[in-house]
């Protein structure tokens, strides 16, 4: 990585925005909002939104982390995790103060007002090496008028948020994590035990009294945390794949209208104008990171199936117990858009009278080149004609069904 040419605290934001916003998604996660008092001053230095809710993200970067001895590192450490908690606490406490707003890289300037209900804040500090935040544990509540707040180093949330990947998970993590003694709440720095053991267990902290005794159980069980591991790097490849269309909806292809009957034109949102994506990319971030890693492993497993065909049609169909959703993954080879249009328009309806859902998401991958994805219509009930489609296209089918409730 190259060395900073701005100052390392205002670049190690940068650097957190930018590593937050590939699995959790740019156009929900939101750097510095402001507010003007008459100047322009920040609210927060992170706001992620999901399910019209916010997490506050409240960090602290040292100037040069390799300067300090142990001993003085902990005393920045102690003083800059109270720093964090202000504006927390500030914010928590007058969220409708003063209309906010930011400016996003894609989504341009977003107003809020107010800000998003907020349902959890996270005081980070960074540091290299464990520190005890007992001494001021006074200062440091673990929950502030309702709201839970989590205190974690900057490297460890960052860890956090890449192997877990989604929003849902993240908080799953942190709500499990508050079941520990308040001594390890209050102890940063030291978070790899605590998560390896989370995994261990297929999603939770049960019994366990704080890191010396997850380090215990993690060591003794060594294969099974080695498994665990495993496994989560799998799911995480595989929800790439959703995590790379969801990135790829914030572009248009210039050539998206080519091919297309004034029919299909007028589904999509005018050039200029666009905003639906974002009701697209918030279906994949509500998403827990097996239920992602099983949509891309579909979309994986149809790609494949023309990839090395001249021409052809893959789809498959999954859903999930406890949701009204069923995914329609397609893949195209040398298929005109029009003709694709109508199969996949065809196959929607049959999907949702055959799996008896209200909502399906598609996605088509066509040619490898391009990603195209739609909602069916909330409205939408289907039709004898859907039920018979349903019937042949998706009745003939082999199922397989995967238990994703433990990570």
């Amino acid at each position: 990585m190259s060395s900073p040419t701005i100052a390392r605290t205002d670049w190690a934001e940068l650097q957190v925005e930018d590593l937050l916003s590939v699995p959790l998604v740019s156009e929900f996660v939101f750097r510095s909002p402001k507010y003007n008092d008459p100047d322009e001053k920040e609210v927060i230095d992170h706001l992620i939104v999901h399910r019209q809710q916010s997490i506050i993200v409240s960090q602290k970067a040292q100037d040069d982390p390799e300067k300090r001895s142990v001993s003085r590192n902990e005393l920045w450490v102690l003083k800059n995790i109270q720093n964090a908690l202000k504006p927390i606490r500030g914010v928590i406490r007058s969220p409708t103060d003063r209309p906010k707003w930011c400016e996003h890289p894609r989504r341009g300037r977003v107003e809020f007002d107010p800000l998003p209900p907020i349902i959890h804040g996270i005081a980070l500090a960074e540091t290299r090496h464990t520190v005890d935040l007992q001494p001021a544990a006074a200062e440091l509540p673990l929950e502030y008028l309702g709201v839970p707040i989590t205190y974690l180093s900057l490297n460890d949330f960052l860890n956090l948020v890449v192997q877990l990947r989604t929003i849902p998970e993240l908080l799953e993590y942190l709500n499990v994590r508050r079941t520990l003694p308040v001594a390890a709440l209050h102890t940063i720095g030291d978070e790899k035990p605590l998560f390896e053991l989370y995994l261990m267990n297929g999603g939770n902290l049960d019994g366990c009294t704080g890191h010396a005794d997850a380090r215990r159980a993690v060591e003794t069980h060594a294969d099974l945390v080695g498994e665990a591991l495993a496994r989560n790097a799998e799911y995480r490849y595989y929800s790439g794949l959703m995590e790379y269309v969801a990135d790829c909806l914030a572009t248009r292809d210039p050539d998206y209208a080519q091919g297309l009957s004034d029919d299909a034109r007028a589904l999509f949102d005018p050039d200029g104008q666009r905003k639906n994506y974002i009701m697209l990319q918030e279906i994949l971030t509500d998403l827990r990171l097996r239920e992602r890693a099983e949509l891309g492993r579909a979309l994986h497993t149809v790609s494949d199936r023309v990839s090395g065909q001249p021409q052809g049609i893959a789809f498959q169909a999954a859903h999930f117990d406890g949701r009204d959703w069923v995914f329609l993954f397609v893949a195209s080879k040398k298929c005109d858009k029009s003709t694709l249009f109508r199969i996949v328009q065809g196959l929607t309806g049959g999907a949702l009278a055959h799996y008896q859902k209200s909502n399906c998401l598609v996605i088509v991958d066509r040619d490898g080149e391009h990603y195209d994805l739609a909602l069916s219509r909330p409205d939408y009930q289907p039709t004898a004609e859907d039920a018979a489609i349903g019937e042949k296209y998706f009745g003939q089918l082999r199922m397989s069904t995967a238990d994703i409730s433990r990570l």
